[in-house]
């Protein structure tokens, strides 16, 4: 099989897992996530209620303690598109997927030049 084959094979594997995850993936928060606001009260350790009110104040907590404010609004806010429901967060995930392959292939070339490595 031809490499460009293979790349090609890897970005459809790619977007189909893109594609599915919305609809295949937990809605509990991640493991850390889920952690910090067990630590911090906002929820069971083991349970699935968030409590909002809670998990801002934790938030604020953190915020407090650590002295780091830094922050922007990311462009899929949740890896979603608001408004479209799921397809919003499959077309979210796609095109972060695209994106990053460009990064990549765009980076390949340009660390593959003749005297990229000088």
């Amino acid at each position: 099989m031809k490499r460009d084959n293979i790349v090609v094979f890897g970005v459809i594997v790619a977007l189909a897992i893109a594609v599915a995850a919305p609809f295949i993936a937990s809605s509990n928060p991640d493991g850390l996530e889920s952690a910090f606001f067990g630590i911090f009260g906002a929820k069971e350790i083991h349970g699935s209620e968030l409590d909002e009110d809670a998990a801002a104040v934790a938030e604020e907590q953190v915020v407090g303690i650590t002295g780091n404010t830094f922050s922007f609004p990311a462009p899929f806010p949740d890896y979603s598109i608001e408004g479209f429901s799921k397809m919003g967060e499959a077309l979210a995930i796609a095109i972060g997927t695209i994106l990053v392959f460009g990064i990549a292939i765009s980076l390949g070339k340009v660390l593959s030049r003749p005297g990229a490595k000088e």
